[in-house]
């Protein structure tokens, strides 16, 4: 497991079908994941829908 020790912008290239089962994830948050993650998923998901 990775240990994050700081923030910044990171590029990462992945595929459409990548990107979709991320969208699908994100998804299951709001009705299965801990209240305190559904606003930082709901934004994540907005920014992939944008793509």
């Amino acid at each position: 497991m990775a240990k994050i020790k700081g923030t910044g912008t990171v590029d990462v290239e992945l595929t459409v079908r990548e990107i979709d089962l991320i969208r699908r994830a994100l998804r299951l948050v709001e009705p299965y994941g801990d209240v305190d993650d559904w606003d930082r998923a709901r934004d994540l998901l907005a920014d992939l829908e944008a793509v």
